[in-house]
Order: C-alpha cells, then sequence, then structure tokens
C-alpha cells in the first residue's frame, strides 16, 4: 500500500471551498448578483464566472468582508473528524458568526473605530449589517444590545472552536510532508533485503516428516 494516501473526500470539499474563496475575493461591483442582475458588456471579471459571481458576490454583498470566513468554516464542517458537529448545526453556527462579525464590523464603522475604504469593493459592509443596525438603533438600547450580540458571539465561538482551530490543517499538512519525504527517501535509498539463514542452519525437518508407527497395538 503507498504511503500517501488519496482522500477523494479531501480533494473534493477542499477544491470547492478554495472555488468559493477565491469567488469572494475575485467579486466585482458590476458582475451579476442577486440584487444586480445586469449582465457587464465587458464580461464577467470573477475568475469562477457566472457562478462564482452569483454566489460569492451575492454573500459579500449581504455581510460583507467577513464572509471570508465561510469557505474555512464550509471545508472544516464536512471534513472535521471526530465529527462533534452535525452538518446543520455547523452552518448554522458559521452563518451566525459571519452575521454578528458583519453587525460588529458596522459598529466600528459608525464609531469611527475603523476607516470606512470606498474604492475596495472587497471590504465595503454588507447590507444585512447596515439594516440590523438600524433596526438596534431604532427599537432599543444600543449598549444593551451590543452586550447581548457578544454573548451570542461569544456562545457560537465556543461552539465552532473545533472547526475554527487552524491545528488539524498544520497537523495534516506536516503529516503530507512526512508522508512524501519517507516516500521519495525510501525510492533514493531502498531499505536493506532482509538477511536469509543459509540453508545449512535450517532445521532439517526431512528426516522427522514421518511418524514412527507405535508398535505396542492394544
Amino acid at each position: 500500500m503507498s504511503v500517501i494516501k488519496l482522500r477523494i473526500d479531501y480533494l473534493f470539499f477542499g477544491g470547492l471551498g478554495f472555488a468559493f474563496l477565491l469567488s469572494i475575493m475575485t467579486a466585482d461591483f458590476q458582475d451579476p448578483t442577486v440584487f444586480n442582475q445586469l449582465y457587464p458588456s465587458a464580461g464577467i471579471k470573477n475568475w469562477i464566472g457566472l457562478i462564482g459571481a452569483i454566489t460569492g458576490g451575492s454573500l459579500l454583498e449581504i455581510f460583507g468582508p467577513s464572509v471570508l470566513l465561510l469557505p474555512w468554516l464550509f471545508v472544516r464542517i464536512f471534513l472535521h473528524q471526530p465529527r462533534s458537529v452535525s452538518v446543520l448545526a455547523g452552518t448554522y453556527y458559521a452563518f451566525v458568526l459571519v452575521f454578528l462579525l458583519s453587525i460588529f464590523h458596522e459598529l466600528a464603522l459608525q464609531f469611527a473605530l475603523l476607516e470606512s475604504v470606498n474604492s475596495a469593493f472587497l471590504w465595503q459592509n454588507g447590507y444585512a449589517a447596515k439594516l440590523a443596525v438600524k433596526w438596534l438603533e431604532q427599537s432599543m438600547d444600543l449598549a444593551l444590545c451590543s452586550t447581548a450580540l457578544s454573548v451570542m458571539f461569544i456562545i457560537s465561538l465556543v461552539r465552532m472552536s473545533q472547526l475554527l482551530s487552524p491545528l488539524p490543517l498544520f497537523s495534516a499538512v506536516l503529516t503530507g510532508i512526512q508522508n512524501i519525504l519517507t516516500l521519495l527517501v525510501n525510492k533514493i535509498s531502498p531499505p536493506p533485503a532482509p538477511e536469509f539463514l543459509p540453508a545449512a542452519d535450517l532445521a532439517n525437518f526431512n528426516a522427522h516428516s514421518h511418524l514412527k508407527e507405535n508398535s505396542t497395538v492394544s
């Protein structure tokens, strides 16, 4: 058996997660999304094409730059072992974390804790956070809401701590590098062949191959 084990699920979900990340990072405000259904005359700039523009661009418009966390959580939800969080619960908490981060981003912008970047489409905050903060300001005390949101964020963070940790990724990368190096070393200098004892040193079982019949028969 080869030292390197091919995991189809790792390649499949890892490839989807990477394509998902590219669709977000290469999103352009002129590409078609859920909120912009016009097709640009110069063509789609998203590297994943129309599907990437609609998926990555729409999520970016909704949640803002915090959506960059989703590809990592997407891969970890489907590949983490042992499975401590179900796919449904993991997806729910992933969107909760992204949404709460988007709200905190909007609050930081309103209190001038962060500078607003108008030139980069990737770093503009999403519509969901703007609407949520506007509703919170009109409905209840903002300080009380911030405390409640912080508690929700901490609970979601603890619930998803095993999926957020990059340690399994580093461990898998190091294991893969170790397996590749072991395979290369074995190819360059294969291990010595096992030594066989000379025929003279082997026990001679030929003389005792036949059992002696019992001369005393009752």
